[in-house]
């Protein structure tokens, strides 16, 4: 669930933490210093998320949440202001750019305070012309207010959002934008096991003791016969003095090949690319 203009201060953690359903977790961005504002997202503790800063701006509050999937996942909120500031779309692009550069997919939501929705807002043309030139696209196509505009909006890579809906949920001017983003939860940890007999001074007694009182061969005449019954019955004996234990364990994985050097030629990579689809030159190709 993600929430803008929560109007929260430190104190309204209290608030969240009853808002939160069993096994779910919260995390918040205050307005410091000012009425309004604020930011919180509340998830499942089945899903692994850490709070990301991507640095400070001053036409937008934002909280960032990194989710571990099968791939890379980043969660942005946003809340833009109603007031006019002459450098968001600056601001924006900014921490676009620098976020494509490390994640494979990226969801930005919130209130943008901007009518997409008209065709003559030029607000609305810019925010999509520079949405377009970074391959992402908006996905919320029905009014968000009471008032008939698209304010609330879902951006992420093509293909990625399904089943966007909205609904009116009367305990706001905004409504409620629901949609479906499928991924596998993953863990950056590899499990496996090992299996273990404890066979300690006591137990090389009572080993010693029952081999000494069974007859291992069983009899048998033959080589075979009488290897392999040796072998079960010294099996047999070891699983009643020392059975077999499993131990699992687990270790964290890790991504050598991505260092700053493969970074930078991520960012090179997507400045080309939002070069030519501004332009269709091929020199950009």
């Amino acid at each position: 669930m993600l929430l803008v203009e929560t109007w929260l201060k430190e104190e309204g953690a209290a608030t969240l933490i009853e808002a939160c359903p069993p096994n779910y977790k919260f995390y918040q961005s205050i307005r410091d210093n000012k009425r309004g504002g604020g930011i919180a997202v509340i998830f499942s503790d089945k899903l692994s998320c850490n709070e990301i800063n991507l640095g400070t701006f001053t036409s937008f509050e934002y909280l960032a949440i990194k989710v571990k999937t099968d791939h890379s996942l980043l969660l942005i909120t946003l809340y833009r202001p109603p007031k006019s500031s002459p450098t968001f779309l600056s601001d924006f692009s900014t921490l676009v750019s620098a976020v494509l550069t490390n994640y494979d997919r990226i969801i930005i939501t919130g209130d943008f305070n901007i009518h997409v929705n008209k065709s003559g807002d030029s607000n609305g043309k810019d925010l999509l012309n520079t949405l377009d030139g970074f391959g992402l696209r908006q996905y919320v196509t029905e009014a968000t207010h009471q008032l008939g505009n698209t304010l609330d909006l879902v951006i992420s890579q093509p293909a990625n959002i399904n089943n966007i809906s909205v609904s009116d949920i009367a305990i706001s001017d905004h409504y409620c934008v629901l949609f479906e983003f499928p991924f596998t939860i993953h863990s950056n940890r590899e499990t496996g096991a090992t299996h273990k007999r404890c066979i300690n001074e006591s137990a090389q007694q009572k080993i010693t003791k029952l081999i000494s009182s069974r007859d291992l061969l069983n009899g048998h005449k033959s080589l075979d016969e009488m290897v392999a019954g040796f072998n079960s019955n010294l099996k047999e004996i070891l699983d009643e003095v020392a059975p077999l234990k499993t131990k699992h364990s687990s270790r964290v994985k890790t991504s050598p090949w991505i260092n700053e050097s493969v970074r930078e030629k991520k960012r090179q990579c997507r400045a080309a690319e939002r070069a030519w689809r501004k332009s269709k030159l091929d020199s950009h190709l």
